[in-house]
């Protein structure tokens, strides 16, 4: 399917990514987590998408309905879990969104999914010093950073294999927008 921006970009639906980030986040829920906050971050990959697909505005529709729906599949909805989360996604939206269009120009996919982890993770450790007042927030840092990087490459690679792949091109499904001539 021809792109309809004319960067060469397939346009996938919100309601496509939105769909994508909920299976890989709830799948996600069901991984062993043996140090709090840290998880692969594959839900992420519809942010990542929708940030150089769809803009600011598009990564935090998808990002911020994604944490919704995953909380309420995973009945953490009126949880600190939930919050930590939601915070996380909102910053990644934020640090992702407006660079989103640097891809591939300046920035690569992998690079900008690096900025979106460091958000996220950051924004979740200054909640949860918030919530958790007695929570040695600092000594978490160094950790948190690492895997931040750790998760982004990740994340930023799977991202990429999404968008080369063809699945964003749809099979006439309407989740992904038509191209528009003028």
């Amino acid at each position: 399917m021809p792109p309809d921006d004319g960067t060469g970009r397939v346009k996938p639906s919100v309601a496509f990514l939105v769909l994508l980030g909920t299976a890989l986040g709830f799948a996600e829920s069901f991984l062993p987590r043996p140090i709090p906050f840290v998880k692969p971050g594959f839900a992420n990959t519809a942010g990542v998408i929708a940030a150089v697909t769809l803009g600011t505005s598009g990564a935090l529709r998808v990002n911020l309905t994604r944490a919704f729906a995953v909380a309420i599949a995973t009945g953490t909805i009126a949880t600190p879990t939930f919050g930590i989360s939601l915070a996380g996604a909102a910053a990644a939206s934020l640090a992702m969104g407006p660079a989103g269009g640097l891809v591939p120009r300046a920035l690569s996919t992998t690079g900008l999914s690096v900025a979106g982890s460091a958000a996220n993770m950051a924004a979740q450790l200054m909640l949860a010093s918030m919530l958790f007042p007695g929570l040695p927030v600092a000594s978490f840092v160094p950790a948190a950073a690492a895997w931040s990087l750790v998760s982004g490459v990740l994340v930023g690679v799977a991202s990429l294999g999404l968008m080369r792949s063809g699945l964003m091109a749809g099979n006439g499904s309407g989740l992904v927008r038509k191209p528009s001539r003028g």
